[in-house]
């Protein structure tokens, strides 16, 4: 073998090795951004339904609030009856006006966040790390939010002692909804709830004897038994 065949195999030699040698830095590097995005997807998500959900949560509170206008008055929600002493017998819901402002609600909260759809939010990729000092450093990562399905909305009520003989009743409205929050390695559904005070009023005299409503709970049942 000539010196000029044993240069060049000695080069070619040299260059496999080379090869190989990129190659295998180039899987570790693949294995590493595996293993990175696999435990940072989970963070990502966590932060970017906060952030989604902040703003989903303000869409839904400013549904409401457009539903009620100037206000809702206690007697356009609820009925009250009175026994011959002049004392509070009974309250029942006035489910008509209820589904009415419920439904107006409803379809504010659908447009509202209709209008959300495919609005990015970011998240500094420093804050996924955990460490304070890189929280708003690093390139943006861009989150998507799509609002899912339709709005479901409740009313609930609260009876609340205030004084001697006087009870505070409390009406409010809860809207939620769902959004997808979607991300370039993934996507995650979240469930996005707010409530607001509809109108209230002070019984005097005592609890009522009867209430008449829906979407009660146990606790609040006891309350006027």
């Amino acid at each position: 073998m000539t010196a000029r065949q044993i240069k060049k195999y000695a080069a070619r030699v040299k260059r496999r090795r080379f090869l190989r040698r990129l190659m295998l830095l180039f899987a570790l590097c693949l294995l590493l951004l595996l293993a990175a995005e696999r435990n940072f997807r989970p963070l990502v998500l966590s932060l970017a339904e906060a952030r989604s959900a902040a703003l989903a949560s303000q869409a839904l509170l400013d549904a409401m609030a457009e539903s009620m206008g100037d206000g809702v008055g206690y007697e356009e929600m609820m009925h009250v009856r009175m026994d011959n002493n002049g004392q509070v017998a009974l309250l029942s819901a006035n489910t008509v006006r209820m589904n009415q402002l419920a439904d107006r609600a409803g379809s504010a909260a659908l447009r509202r966040l209709g209008s959300m759809n495919g609005e990015r939010v970011s998240v500094p990729l420093g804050a996924v790390m955990g460490l304070s000092l890189f929280a708003g450093s690093g390139p943006d990562i861009p989150v998507s939010i799509v609002p899912v399905g339709s709005v479901r909305t409740e009313f609930a009520t609260e009876f609340e002692a205030c004084g001697i003989n006087q009870t505070r009743h409390k009406v409010y409205l809860s809207l939620t909804a769902s959004i997808r929050i979607v991300i370039p390695t993934g996507a995650k559904t979240a469930n996005v709830t707010a409530n607001m005070l509809v109108t209230e009023s002070i019984i005097v005299g005592g609890v009522p004897e009867g209430f008449v409503g829906y979407n009660l709970s146990q606790d609040e049942l006891d309350l006027v038994q």
